[in-house]
């Protein structure tokens, strides 16, 4: 339907004190942007801001993560610049901005008094630490063959190394902890102490480089995770004195009043005050069957109104609906904490008080270069890196793949599952459902009669029932007649007219609202469908009960393979089945696939129950679930996996969303942690063989701080770019798979 030509702008409203206060505030804030450049679809702003508060730059951050449309973007406090590439025909430059503008004045709004501080605090993340520090390099060089630049390559070691000895104070005061800081500090002043600057600068140097990299291929993570999700509902119709507006849906208000059409998505949630609709939910519930919406029925973000018009009174807004949390989502499994997480920095913190001890034992010995020496090339500096790049490469490849990864240490130790348990509806099954039989109440037609004269009054119709009819037309090869004319009742069904024919389609309520008698045998094949757990469409042709279409949820076309592979492939056998269906169909199922394992009519506290017993016999589980009744066994398995599109509670606990709903990544995250894993015990044997080499080394006079230096940090660096390459194995999947990305 087309929309009325009265959708232009929206009617200014009366608003409070407070609200002209905060437009005041916001438009002197806009008016602090400065455009350094605007070209087509990318521009780069300047805003004091950015340069005077490191909150700027977070609050900058989080607003550019989440904002569908936004490509790139890199936010410079030297510059006090933001550089942005958008989708300008999704995303208007007038939208980017107030959404930025926003971002800052709430940075204000929530800053306690004197609690913004200026972003040099941040200093050591940014890459000018790096240009600091090459500097001071280059400086200490200089002055082993110019003394008199010896004390200006002091000072500046001094200055370059601030970060790292600030760092390794804090974690030693504020959170009583030696963390690997220390031992990088400890050499740095020791070799201040006794001169040896050169060592320091390049000790400072491969710090900072180190910390840039780790930096870079973070926010590159962060970025990718960010563009997974895709585009959400940006605007929408807001009724303004029976007038229907367009209206930024950021915009709305609890207790406004949007109108939603067929064919369009609900983007908040809420109420229906007026009107009637049929509404695919599937995004919400995992339920193939739409829902019939009335007035006074709760509705959803991100359900579609298939037919119909609805008006809807808004309840939730923000942050409290079903596609805010979506976005939250991404926003969390961006901020996963790897370097905390990662099992190599546990490593790294831990060997802190075995290499001092070494390093004292080495001073007796053999004096303070063997102790340099021996700190030096400590195990955990090359592996802190080594290892999170890893992760970041893995967490990357994950999510270009359409796998998101929500905690680092669930990716490194995936690959031990040993026991895997899949639910049963919308898991295993399709979305869009299988016709299974076609059963005749009338002898006057037949099978492909009635299945043609459905098809041609579903046609029109795009959710699941009616795509798995007309899918089982084309499958038949019928030519589908014209519609002369159609109407339709929502909660009911649809009447058309056929070549003559007047044809309906429905439940069982809406026959007898026709006054079609259903007679017992149509009961009794009722009964028999809804035992199997199917939907029973009844078609009565000329006002005559002609038969009912018996709809089955299908397995999913990757189902059985996947099974055959987690066996054959990871050598998993403990596959289960669970679902809270009928034993007839979860026995059907678990037949098909060859799971010999199954259990029906499964209440959701039985599930968290079967997933402790396998936890009892020391298996490790990975359970895959995407309805409400899952979220128990998923909480409670070892790893949890749940699918796109899945009910809101199950994305929340799963450890792991399948962004595309395809089961058969499911393999390629075995084979992503399974890389990973290879990779860091790689990375771990490159740190671990050099060093001990060198401890040992300097604890029997041969070596000092400059075979240290050159040893463990080419070894680290050659670490390095081991993490970085965690995924390089997939490239050989990928050449026979074009699916799979690994760039």
């Amino acid at each position: 339907m087309k929309k009325t030509s009265t959708l232009a702008r929206r009617p200014r409203k009366p608003r409070s004190a407070a609200a002209r206060t905060a437009a005041r505030s916001l438009a002197w804030a806009a008016g602090a942007w400065t455009a350094k450049s605007d070209v087509r679809d990318r521009i780069r702003l300047h805003h004091p801001d950015i340069a005077r508060y490191a909150a700027a730059g977070a609050a900058l951050d989080g607003c550019l993560m989440r904002l569908s449309g936004v490509r790139d973007y890199r936010v410079s406090p030297v510059t006090s610049t933001v550089l942005v590439k958008y989708d300008g025909g999704f995303l208007p430059r007038e939208e980017l901005l107030q959404a930025m503008t926003a971002a800052l004045q709430a940075m204000h709004d929530q800053a306690d008094p004197g609690g913004l501080t200026p972003p040099q605090v941040q200093v050591d993340k940014i890459p000018p630490r790096l240009i600091l520090s090459t500097t001071t390099l280059a400086l200490s060089v200089a002055a082993i063959f110019a003394p008199p630049l010896v004390a200006a390559a002091a000072v500046g070691v001094a200055i370059a190394s601030t970060p790292i000895l600030l760092s390794a104070t804090k974690s030693l005061v504020l959170e009583r902890k030696l963390r690997v800081d220390a031992l990088d500090a400890t050499v740095i002043v020791m070799a201040q102490v006794y001169g040896r600057l050169f060592p320091a600068a390049f000790m400072v140097w491969v710090v900072d480089l180190s910390n840039v990299l780790l930096e870079a291929s973070s926010r590159e993570s962060r970025h990718k995770l960010a563009e997974i999700f895709g585009r959400q509902v940006r605007m929408t119709y807001l009724l303004v004195d029976g007038a229907e507006i367009e209206y930024n849906v950021a915009d709305l208000g609890i207790g406004d009043r949007i109108v939603v059409r067929s064919g369009e998505q609900i983007p908040i949630d809420g109420a229906i005050v007026d009107g009637d609709a049929m509404v695919d939910q599937s995004a919400l519930t995992g339920e193939y069957a739409p829902a019939e919406k009335i007035a006074g029925d709760k509705v959803f973000a991100m359900s579609v109104v298939l037919s119909g018009k609805i008006e809807i009174e808004v309840s939730e807004t923000g942050e409290n609906t079903n596609v805010a949390k979506l976005v939250k989502l991404i926003a969390q499994s961006a901020e996963h904490q790897v370097r905390m997480q990662s099992l190599a920095e546990r490593f790294a913190d831990a060997m802190v008080v075995p290499t001092l001890a070494l390093g004292g034992v080495g001073y007796t010995i053999a004096g303070p270069n063997a102790t340099m020496a021996i700190i030096n090339a400590d195990y955990g500096t090359g592996i802190r890196i080594a290892g999170p790049l890893g992760l970041l490469s893995s967490l990357s490849a994950a999510a270009r793949n359409g796998i998101l990864v929500k905690k680092g240490s669930v990716l490194e130790s995936f690959s031990g599952t040993n026991a895997v348990i899949f639910d049963k509806t919308g898991t295993l099954t399709e979305e869009v459902p299988a016709v299974a039989r076609i059963v005749l109440l009338d002898p006057g037609f037949d099978e492909r009669e009635v299945l043609r004269y459905v098809a041609a009054a579903e046609q029109r119709f795009t959710h699941p029932i009616a795509r798995a009819i007309l899918r089982r037309a084309g499958e038949l090869g019928l030519a589908l007649p014209a519609v002369e004319d159609s109407g339709y009742q929502i909660g009911f069904g649809i009447h058309v007219r056929i070549e003559e024919r007047t044809v309906h389609v429905g439940s069982r309520r809406y026959m007898e609202e026709r006054s079609t008698p259903v007679s017992g045998e149509a009961q009794r094949v009722l009964d028999e469908i809804h035992a199997d757990g199917g939907t029973a469409i009844f078609v009565s042709i000329d006002e005559r009960l002609a038969g009912v279409i018996e709809l089955q949820a299908s397995p999913r076309a990757e189902a059985r393979a996947l099974v055959r592979t987690l066996r054959e492939k990871w050598g998993i056998e403990e596959i289960h089945l669970l679902s809270g269906d009928h034993e007839a169909p979860t026995r059907a199922l678990a037949e098909r696939l060859g799971v010999a394992n199954y259990a029906a009519e499964v209440l959701p506290q039985d599930k968290a129950r079967y997933v402790s017993t396998l936890q009892e016999r020391g298996l490790k589980v990975t359970m895959i679930g995407d309805g409400i009744n899952d979220t128990v066994g998923l909480a409670q398995a070892d790893y949890s996996i749940s699918l796109r599109g899945a009910a809101d509670a199950a994305t929340d606990v799963a450890d792991i969303v399948l962004m595309d709903g395809n089961l058969s990544k499911l393999d390629l995250l075995f084979d992503i942690s399974d890389n990973l894993d290879r990779n860091v015990k790689r990375s771990f044997a490159l740190v671990l063989i050099p060093n001990s080499f060198c401890i040992v080394g300097a604890l029997l006079g041969f070596f000092g701080l400059g075979t240290s230096l050159v040893l463990n940090n080419v070894f680290n660096l050659v670490a390095t770019g081991n993490g970085l390459r965690a995924q390089a194995p997939l490239r050989k999947r990928a050449e026979s798979d074009p699916a799979i990305r690994i760039d």
